[in-house]
């Protein structure tokens, strides 16, 4: 796959399309290809359908994402494949899941669908280890993690192998791979995405969301998903507040992220925005009650499958699993009636101050995964999980976010800054994303391994 093509945006894809440069099916030949060469050293893929590939690029159907090649994290039903959640290499031993309606729009919008990507297995996890159907590895570099549970989604993106993918995101799984591959990856607000022919984790929790590898095509790919007619993102009409949280957010910051998050600071104003310093609702408490919220959906979820399929549990699912089982009825129910309670509270406290809210996406650079291997160790433990701290809590609220790459870490690896905003300021939240954008679009940065 030729450099210049894998760089492309879908707008300038399908303008190489209208002038006659390019092709639909030399696109998806380059492509797969390049999947095909790639994916025993970087995991993205489950299957690869390149012969259902190759003739729906021969004739796509129109639309804003005709002949545009996409891949899918394998959590979503088709009406040809069931998912197999990053534990089984074909479908799970359970009942059908309905059609995903977002797959469908999108194949109906002329996407060329590559196949099922790898995720962690049933969607929990940080770090994009697999050890039922392999890792996901680190384009920037195979040693270290990708972030997950959409590991095979960023990969693909970020590779060059697709030029966006659908994925889900219930605490982390959209923002955090993004982060770590250096590519974009957004979260509309809870209920915004029909999650229907979705395998679940926490219903209360789960949103599908997209990875793209910038914020245009991420706003493209997301008014499809939601049947809309795609608009374009403007960049911000006058200065905007940006809000600098005054806690939580700067907690356990590794020196590469926070010298990273400083540059975005002063990157943001230089580009006319306001930096207003805002408290915020965000405590570990409340990573507590999403945790609780999650454990114990996923707990009722997955009872009946774990005790008649155990081998598909890794040790790390299996505990999730069964902590949720002892967690109690009173304190479930707290954590959800807390929920509105912090929402109406992050609106006054934080949102009524500034636009949007500025944070790092994670405290840290990806890890590597030999120094991640034995997750029985407290240090390790929480360098794993810590990769979720900054971006549970706008699971918990509901709220849209992004993230955004920024720079490099000075060993070349990624770090991305993420946005909150409350949902009626999602167009504020996206143009605010470009400016962010900006920055990493002059670096010019693209991974080793998609060169």
């Amino acid at each position: 796959m030729s450099r210049d093509i894998r760089l492309l945006s879908i707008a300038e894809l399908q303008a190489r399309y209208s002038d006659g440069s390019l092709t639909p099916s030399e696109t998806t030949e380059a492509c797969l290809s390049r999947a095909e060469e790639m994916n025993p050293e970087l995991g993205a893929f489950i299957s690869i359908d390149a012969q259902a590939a190759r003739a729906a690029a021969q004739t796509p159907r129109p639309g804003p994402l005709s002949g545009v090649p996409l891949a899918h994290k394998d959590i979503f039903a088709t009406p040809d494949r069931q998912p197999g959640c990053g534990v089984v290499r074909g479908a799970l031993p359970c009942p059908p899941l309905p059609p995903s309606p977002l797959l469908a729009r999108m194949e109906a919008a002329g996407a060329i669908d590559l196949g099922p990507l790898n995720m962690a297995g049933f969607a929990l996890g940080t770090t994009g280890a697999n050890a039922l159907v392999g890792d996901a590895r680190n384009p920037w570099d195979p040693a270290f993690c990708t972030g997950a549970s959409s590991s095979g989604s960023a990969v693909a993106v970020a590779a060059g192998l697709a030029f966006g993918s659908i994925g889900t995101d219930s605490g982390a799984s959209v923002r955090v791979p993004a982060a770590l591959c250096g590519i974009v990856g957004y979260m509309p607000e809870h209920g915004a995405l029909d999650g229907t022919g979705c395998f679940p984790l926490s219903w209360s929790a789960d949103r599908p969301g997209v990875l793209a590898r910038n914020v245009a095509d991420a706003a493209l790919l997301t008014a499809v998903a939601r049947g809309q007619t795609p608009a374009p993102v403007e960049r911000p009409a006058g200065p905007l507040r940006i809000g600098l949280p005054e806690s939580y957010y700067t907690e356990g910051l590794t020196p590469a992220m926070a010298d990273a998050f400083s540059a975005a600071i002063r990157h943001i104003e230089q580009c006319g925005h306001s930096i207003v310093p805002v408290p915020v609702v965000e405590t570990t408490e409340m990573r507590s009650l999403h945790r609780a919220l999650m454990r114990t959906e996923t707990a009722a979820v997955h009872r009946a499958m774990m005790s008649s399929h155990p081998a598909l549990y890794e040790l790390s699912v299996r505990k999730f699993i069964t902590g949720g089982e002892g967690i109690l009825a009173v304190d479930y129910v707290d954590a959800l009636r807390l929920r509105a309670v912090m929402q109406a509270e992050a609106r006054q406290l934080t949102y009524a101050h500034c636009d949007v809210l500025l944070t790092p996406t994670t405290r840290s650079p990806a890890l590597r995964y030999d120094a991640i291997a034995d997750t029985s160790r407290a240090e390790t433990w929480a360098q794993v999980t810590g990769l979720a701290h900054f971006t549970q809590p706008a699971s918990y609220l509901g709220l849209p976010a992004i993230s955004v790459p920024f720079t490099l870490s000075p060993d070349g690896l990624p770090l991305g800054v993420q946005l909150i905003a409350p949902a009626e300021r999602e167009a504020t939240l996206l143009s605010a994303a470009l400016d962010f954008e900006r920055h990493w679009t002059d670096l010019a940065a693209f991974p080793p391994l998609a060169g």
